[in-house]
């Protein structure tokens, strides 16, 4: 059964969408509740095709994060993504809700209007803290958590439209298991176009040591989720740029490094984990990071000038260029 919603992705534009109640996919639209308990299809009139495509997105990231930590960690940490228009803002992992903090500070412009995507329960307390972190202008659009209390609902409503409360508690257990490898599909004119989704995850260097390991766990995912061509930096737990969409990798690299000058985070390029969604044709990119000190990049290889790239990255004492196949750890998205 097809459900009207408020709007398509413009509010000029008419929009449905038709629940699959039978998934058997936990993360699933359809096995979403309210706060009280309530079925999520009871909301979806005063959602909108940008509101579900935000959460769709965002549970993405958050999986694919949960994914590579699980990997390369052996453990999930606490995740908190802060997503608008399907690309992440903000990000951070760590022991407590202080990780929904650091992605708000992340990109603190972005947060307005965001979508927080989470796998930390959002009790009394959490919800409370999470207030007072976001300030009364700048309300989320929507959140999603394994579990939100009902007084949360209080904190974060606003003066006009709606934050959209998603609850599932399948959220606090993602990892590995929750890559959807299912078979994706896509309407263009006269045609539908089906592939099976990307379900690669990355295994770093083991010599690498933990903070690095982390950070680009964390970078990979977001890079990951993002729409290509993508460079994701990561410092210190914390997502400090996210540069997505861009046409070429160079403009890429260029503009997440702007967005850290122009956030007052360039002290934070030092030392980072970068991550870029597939190779670099040249070695402009690699050279714009490295005069910044990055610690390390993850990329694929797969170009005509891979040693040229290589090479220019090996002029760097402090830096780690570390490469997988194209063919094997590409990961486009969005496009």
């Amino acid at each position: 059964m097809k459900r009207t919603l408020k709007y398509g992705q413009n509010p000029h534009q008419k929009a449905t969408v038709e629940l699959d109640k039978a998934a058997e996919d936990p993360l699933a639209l359809a096995h979403y509740t309210t706060p009280e308990g309530g079925r999520i299809s009871t909301q979806l009139s005063d959602m909108s095709w940008g509101a579900l495509n935000d959460l769709n997105r965002g549970v993405d990231v958050l999986v694919r994060c949960a994914a590579a930590f699980e990997v390369n960690t052996g453990s999930v940490p606490k995740l908190a993504i802060v997503l608008q228009h399907g690309t992440a803002s903000g990000a951070a992992y760590g022991d407590s809700d202080q990780v929904i903090e650091a992605a708000i500070a992340g990109n603190y412009r972005a947060s307005y209007g965001s979508f927080l995507i989470t796998n930390v329960e959002m009790t009394d307390t959490v919800a409370l803290h999470v207030r007072q972190w976001m300030p009364a202008n700048r309300p989320f659009s929507g959140i999603a958590a394994p579990l939100i209390a009902k007084k949360a609902r209080g904190f974060f409503a606003r003066k006009s439209k709606a934050c959209h409360l998603f609850v599932n508690s399948a959220l606090g257990h993602v990892g590995q298991a929750a890559i959807d490898e299912s078979v994706e599909q896509r309407t263009i004119r006269g045609a539908v176009l089906y592939q099976k989704r990307n379900a690669y995850i990355p295994k770093f260097p083991k010599a690498w040591d933990k903070q690095l390991i982390s950070d680009m766990c964390l970078a990979w995912g977001v890079a990951a989720s993002s729409n290509s061509t993508a460079i994701a930096i990561v410092n210190s737990g914390r997502l400090v740029a996210n540069a997505a969409g861009e046409q070429e990798r160079a403009a890429a690299c260029e503009e997440a490094i702007a967005q850290c000058l122009r956030n007052g985070k360039a002290s934070n390029l030092k030392g980072a984990a970068v991550a870029s969604d597939g190779y670099f044709s040249f070695a402009d990119g690699v050279d714009a990071l490295g005069r910044k000190k990055v610690k390390a990049i993850f990329a694929t290889h797969g170009s005509t000038n891979d040693k040229e790239v290589a090479k220019h990255a090996q002029s760097f004492d402090h830096l780690v260029f570390h490469t997988v196949p194209d063919p094997t750890g590409r990961s486009f998205c969005g496009g």
